[in-house]
């Protein structure tokens, strides 16, 4: 009896996982204009945390905006991670490097991120001054 509890209980979890993952929405948009649109690179873009030091402007041309919404039922998941992962993937899509003023908010069923995309100048100098300065890059 104690085995077919087990067995049900652990269907029952198998079920409700494949719900919520079929459940799951995500967007993501931005606003650059197509004169700053790039050809996106085999590099990932990088998320400059602003809880470190920030790359100097000269080092980096704004691109632009952009935004994700993520939603799942599931409360396994981190729903701001799913959101952010999102940002990165429409920086890389329009040839960003990284991401700068990076804020998510994030509820028991989804999450809003929103971001600045931004190019380097010179993608080898930049990434060496954010080792120097010790900046926190995800």
């Amino acid at each position: 009896m104690r085995k077919k509890a087990i067995f049900f209980a652990g269907m029952l979890l198998f079920v409700l996982g494949c719900a919520s993952h079929l459940n799951y929405q995500n967007t993501s948009s931005n606003d650059i204009p197509f004169d700053k649109l790039k050809m996106p690179s085999s590099e990932k873009a990088i998320v400059i945390d602003a809880k470190g030091p920030s790359l100097d402007p000269k080092y980096y041309e704004i691109m632009g905006r952009a935004t994700a919404e993520t939603g799942n039922v599931s409360a396994l998941v981190s729903h701001c991670q799913d959101a952010i992962e999102l940002l990165r993937i429409e920086a890389e899509n329009v040839g960003g490097d990284a991401l700068i003023n990076v804020s998510c908010s994030g509820g028991s069923y989804g999450a809003n991120a929103t971001g600045t995309i931004i190019s380097f100048k010179n993608r080898q100098e930049a990434l060496k001054v954010l080792r120097d300065i010790k900046a926190v890059l995800k």
